[in-house]
């Protein structure tokens, strides 16, 4: 007579893997809103651009209208470029600890979260994401806690 086993479809749940489904959710809606705001700054940046060319051409090129034609447009777009690239770095932060999320690595989650990227996140990514970064940085501050 053989006997046979099946191994368990699920590991059993705990509150461990619990906060770490909760996290990794967290970080994935944060990663998608990013992913958004990205293609909003560039957006912008390129409307900004497309704006400063649009009157440099109709325009005769004058002292006054330099200062308040298309440096009026270009700092905007510097701002937006700037808060692309400044999104697209905290972004691939989310990546990294979305990754050590799902494969459970406590260690490397608590490594890679800094509420430095929450404040860059804040000022760079229209605010959302940085205040979903807050709470994920708090998060894992209680499950380091716990798992000790």
């Amino acid at each position: 007579m053989t006997t046979v086993t099946k191994p368990a479809d699920r590991p059993p749940v705990t509150s461990t893997g619990v906060a770490l489904s909760s996290i990794g959710s967290t970080l994935q809606k944060t990663l998608v809103f990013e992913v958004l705001v990205i293609l909003g700054n560039s957006l912008g940046a390129l409307a900004m651009i497309g704006a400063a060319y649009g009157m440099a051409t109709q325009d005769h090129f004058t002292g006054a209208s330099l200062y308040f034609g298309y440096l009026a447009d270009g700092v905007p777009a510097a701002l937006f470029a700037a808060a692309a690239v400044l999104t697209a770095v905290v972004a691939v932060s989310t990546w990294k600890m979305l990754n050590a999320a799902n494969s459970g690595d406590i260690a490397m989650l608590r490594q890679l979260s800094s509420p430095g990227w929450a404040v860059v996140a804040v000022v760079a990514s229209w605010v959302v994401p940085g205040i979903a970064l807050r709470k994920v940085n708090a998060a894992i501050r209680e499950l380091g806690s716990q798992s000790r």
